[in-house]
Formats: C-alpha cells, structure tokens, sequence
C-alpha cells in the first residue's frame, strides 16, 4: 500500500467541517477504506495532478450508482516514498 504505517488522512465535508473533521489514522485504516470504496461501484475520476518529490495534489471526482456526485481536492505529504498525511476537501451533491 502506499500509505506510511502512521499516516493521517483528514477528510473536510459538509458532515465533518474543519471544527471536527473525519481523521483515519493509520495504515490498516486507510486501507480499510480504500478497499471499502472499490467495493462500492463508485466511478472515480482522477484529474489535475500536481507531482513533486515531498507532495502532490490532484482533484477527484466520485459518481456514485444512483448518480450523486461527490469533488474534492487532494493533498498528500510524502515521506520515504509513502503518503504520511492527506488532506481532502469534499464537495456532495
């Protein structure tokens, strides 16, 4: 997986504003959720990616079956090759 084994994902949405966003924490967790989302039929689309050596960015767009839709921004912080910590801000339908 390319999460680092004590990374931090913090995800902002109209469910988890900045006073109290959804933070997974952890490798495990992150894969968790990974393996969650290709089991849900989501479409994703990846698009816009900025690449750099310690970060990179890029926008996702989320279709999902009954047809709601769901953009957000991604930023991860790369440490020894893994993403130690990722931030996304959500948009949804």
């Amino acid at each position: 997986m390319f999460y680092a084994d004590d990374a931090e994902w913090i995800e902002y949405k109209p469910s988890a504003p900045p006073r109290d966003p959804v933070r997974m924490l952890g490798k495990q967790r992150s894969t968790e959720f990974l393996e969650a989302v290709a089991r849900s039929g989501l479409e994703l689309t990846l698009a816009d990616e900025v690449l750099g050596t310690e970060r990179a960015a890029f926008s996702v767009s989320c279709t999902f079956p009954d047809g709601r839709r769901v953009f957000e921004h991604t930023i991860v912080q790369i440490v020894d090759g893994k993403i130690a910590r990722q931030v996304d801000v959500e948009a949804w339908d």
